[in-house]
């Protein structure tokens, strides 16, 4: 019996499926059950994980080039910082002692403010550019988000287990980030699992907002981001960006991988029921602001 390729609404409804199993995993999470973070990873490889042989689910609904993916930390790594990079997490302090947790959306989302204590725009980017940057890093160790998803789906249980530790697994356990107590003690979690949930919930928002449609759209004019790559290997970039005043403003660092132009997209509250809003705290102003990298 021949094969037939699946209609666009058939792809749609798995689409939904997907996502819906994807928040749901991201609630188990929530709830304590940190090892949804393997069926996570499987289902993000589903929805993105483009290769040669196998086309992902955004590929097949030719959404890979049109949605535009939540960048949560609201800035990018940069390789003069020495400190280790953990963008997607945050720290929680408490009489128990520190843990490190997911940024999560509802404390984060329009909520981050500038020296001028204005509230900074939230950046989407290409899924390209989104998946592949560096979100992790330990001296000259770079890890995207892509090397997560596919180090947890292929590797660590999601949908095979290696028989060999691989060095990602390090980021596990929290010593590797390198804070410590007065006692010595590093914080506890799964700092691994909690930037996958983290991915999860970048992944959940960018269908909320794309779904919705904006009030206004302005061209960011001049202005442009550079993205760099520090990969060691052409197969597996590490990623990040600066945002240029203009074009002039080029880096000659051989590293320089691309130059996008974005623009301004205005969102209204009340006419989108998002439910990455946490409406337990006043919303400042009407309207939201993102930067669309294009």
């Amino acid at each position: 019996m021949s094969r037939q390729k699946r209609s666009i609404k058939e792809n749609n409804d798995k689409l939904k499926v997907q996502l819906e199993l994807l928040r749901s995993y991201t609630e188990h999470f929530d709830s304590g059950m940190i090892h949804m973070a393997l069926p996570m990873a499987t289902q993000v490889r589903v929805l993105i994980h483009q290769t040669d042989k196998s086309n992902s689910l955004l590929h097949q609904l030719d959404l890979d080039n049109k949605l535009k993916l939540w960048h949560s930390p609201n800035s990018s790594f940069s390789p003069h910082n020495l400190l280790t990079t953990w963008d997607l997490l945050k720290m929680s302090i408490g009489s128990e002692g520190a843990s490190y947790l997911p940024l999560g959306s509802k404390e984060v989302f329009n909520r981050s403010r500038d020296d001028s204590n204005n509230i900074r725009p939230e950046i989407f980017l290409p899924l390209e550019l989104w998946w592949n940057q560096i979100v992790f890093s330990q001296r000259s160790d770079y890890v995207s988000r892509k090397d997560i998803v596919q180090f947890i789906a292929n590797k660590d249980g999601g949908a095979h287990v290696d028989e060999e530790k691989w060095p990602i697994d390090n980021y596990k356990g929290s010593q590797l980030l390198g804070f410590y107590n007065q006692n010595g003690d590093s914080p506890d979690g799964n700092p691994l699992y909690a930037a996958m949930r983290q991915i999860a919930e970048e992944i959940l928002v960018s269908f909320e907002v794309f779904e919705s449609s904006p009030i206004r759209v302005i061209p960011s004019f001049k202005q442009e981001v550079e993205f760099f790559d520090l990969s060691k290997h052409k197969s597996n970039k590490h990623l990040y960006f600066n945002f240029l005043r203009d074009r002039s403003y080029k880096s000659n660092d051989q590293s320089s991988f691309q130059i996008k132009d974005f623009s301004f997209k205005f969102y209204d509250y009340d006419k989108n029921n998002w439910s990455f809003i946490d409406k337990s705290e006043p919303i400042i102003g009407k309207e939201c602001s993102i930067i669309e990298v294009k």
